[in-house]
């Protein structure tokens, strides 16, 4: 299932690219190609955390550090596009903060 949802997010990435470059019938913004990019990076690491785990049953926390970063760049840059209230922008920044916190302390685990 999700192999197939992967698939199918990369098929949509790569259909937002090429009609960024090849003018279509309809609009199509940098926006939605960069959210469909953003998506697309999300399902693929979280799909890598999946297989690594049947495989190793462990779980890498940096990955999904890095899924939840992507995806809180993703909501940034999308979804809060008009004005946001302080409280809403403080509370972004310091989950941004901690996530990349996070990356950064968490050591890269041995491979084996």
């Amino acid at each position: 299932m999700l192999t197939s949802i992967a698939f199918f997010s990369v098929y949509d990435s790569a259909l937002l690219i090429y009609q960024l470059i090849v003018p279509p019938r309809g609009p199509v913004n940098l926006t939605s190609v960069i959210n469909a990019l953003l998506l697309t990076i999300t399902i693929i690491v979280l799909f890598e955390t999946v297989t690594v785990y049947f495989r190793t049953k462990h779980v890498e926390v940096r990955a999904l550090l890095v899924a939840g970063l992507t995806g809180m760049v993703r909501h940034v840059l999308v979804y809060n596009r008009e004005g946001v209230d302080p409280m809403t922008m403080f509370a972004t920044v310091s989950l941004l903060a901690v996530l990349i916190a996070g990356i950064v302390l968490v050591k890269p685990e041995p491979r084996s």
